[in-house]
């Protein structure tokens, strides 16, 4: 499969989708036109965790971890990673459920 029928591919939605929600998460600010995939590595991870059942309050965890000890960040804007995990949860609901 070539990269744009990898883009068109409906499968991958969910894909982008997480990535999508990760840039608007933004925890670090560094989001720009020059720089979208800051935080690309980490959507495997939250595709899991859906996959798996995750909840808005395991994503909100998850994100927390990445910030203060992966990140190594002194602060965590929990609103604001709350409201990117309960988008992101009631998409991949509805995506999922099809």
């Amino acid at each position: 499969m070539t990269l744009p029928e990898y883009f068109n591919n409906p499968e991958f939605a969910g894909h982008f989708k997480v990535m999508e929600v990760l840039r608007k998460w933004d925890p670090i600010g560094v989001i720009c036109e020059d720089n979208q995939d800051e935080y690309d590595g980490y959507s495997v991870g939250f595709m899991r965790l859906l996959d798996a059942g995750g909840s808005v309050d395991d994503l909100v965890a998850e994100m927390r971890e990445i910030v203060l000890d992966h990140m190594g960040m002194s602060s965590f804007d929990e609103p604001h990673a709350r409201a990117c995990a309960t988008e992101l949860a009631a998409f991949w609901r509805s995506w999922k459920d099809g």
